[in-house]
């Protein structure tokens, strides 16, 4: 036991070598970022403090081995109203493995779709000559499975296909996803790490006209598309119940993740439950680097250059049906809605 729980703990310092600490300049240079829209409308409403949690199947988007913790059969679909009436959809399905083989395993499902966009070109930049629309789609698909090795410590991993269509263009690869999970044993203290959307860069199939204009000549030439990477993401979290008696829970939980492509992030993020039917949740997370250019309005203000939201969320729960709820506000871009419904069989 000793030799897994050092193994990955030694995998997770790894991975988290291969990409040095960044900060909010670098936004925009990943793709695949459906990835981190967070599916789970209870752990979006608590500012994406699961890693710590991973006790339902909801949390399998963000830490695989969430799934090692419930029993018999549960479903889970979801749907976020996102900006501009583009739109993200989510299911998984989590089952017990046979005995022979031990632990849970699951399938899951993540779809986002833009809706019809006007195709422009830099001669026609509002798409009236063009007259034509196109769609940006992404899906990834994928399979986990968990155990626990000990009565506190499981393990987590999952494989999943993405892909990526824009209009006639197709992008797509395969990510990892791996987590662990200890209870210590201590009131309800778990700690939980996770590594999720490890994998080769994705690259859009095909050509594309480059055009290079010197003096008063003007050429175009035909290049292939460049690569690019997952939005890969580290987290480290940390769970108790705050306070807890026979009518009413607080849990509380603390992350820490370290995204390839923004800043470090703090997260923190309470859930309420009454008789474990009524929850009431809410969370912030706050970047712990500011970025390094300076605020064109007031360059002197650094709480500006240092990106944090607020988020809220509710759920019921009535015998084995659950239905969840979260908001989050993206200041003038307008608010953002997720619902889920989850059911135990």
């Amino acid at each position: 036991m000793k030799k897994i729980l050092v193994g990955m703990t030694l995998l997770l310092i790894a991975l988290t070598g291969l990409s040095q600490a960044q900060t909010s300049d670098r936004a925009g240079s990943a793709g695949g970022l459906f990835l981190k829209l967070g599916m789970s409308p209870r752990a979006a409403a608590m500012g994406n403090t699961y890693v710590g949690i991973s006790d339902d199947v909801t949390g399998v988007f963000m830490n695989p081995v969430s799934i090692a913790n419930i029993e018999g059969y549960q479903f889970f679909v979801s749907e976020l109203e996102y900006l501009v009436d583009m739109k993200a959809i989510a299911g998984a399905f989590s089952f017990p493995m046979p005995p022979a083989i031990g632990g849970r395993g699951a399938i899951h499902y993540t779809g986002f779709l833009s809706g019809d966009m006007k195709m422009t070109t830099a001669q026609d930049i509002d798409g009236i000559l063009t007259d034509e629309n196109f769609n940006w789609n992404e899906l990834a698909v994928g399979a986990a499975y968990a155990r626990y090795f000990t009565d506190k410590f499981a393990i987590g991993v999952g494989l999943k296909y993405v892909r990526t269509d824009v209009a006639d263009y197709l992008s797509q690869t395969f990510a990892f996803d791996v987590g662990t999970i200890y209870r210590t044993g201590f009131r309800n203290l778990r700690l939980g790490m996770s590594a999720t959307n490890f994998g080769p860069d994705m690259k859009f199939q095909g050509k594309y006209a480059n055009t290079y204009i010197s003096g008063i000549w003007e050429v175009s030439v035909p290049e292939k598309y460049g690569y690019y990477p997952l939005p890969i993401s580290l987290q480290v979290g940390i769970a108790d119940d705050l306070y807890k008696t026979a009518n009413l829970r607080v849990t509380g939980a603390i992350d820490f993740s370290h995204p390839n492509d923004l800043a470090e992030r703090i997260h923190a993020g309470t859930e309420i439950a009454y008789n474990e039917m009524f929850f009431l949740r809410g969370g912030f997370f706050v970047d712990m680097d500011k970025s390094e250019i300076g605020d064109p309005i007031t360059p002197n203000d650094d709480a500006l250059n240092r990106f944090n939201e607020f988020r809220f969320g509710a759920g019921v729960k009535v015998r084995n049906l659950a239905v969840d709820y979260a908001w989050q506000d993206i200041e003038s871009l307008g608010s953002v809605h997720r619902f889920a419904v989850s059911l135990i069989l």
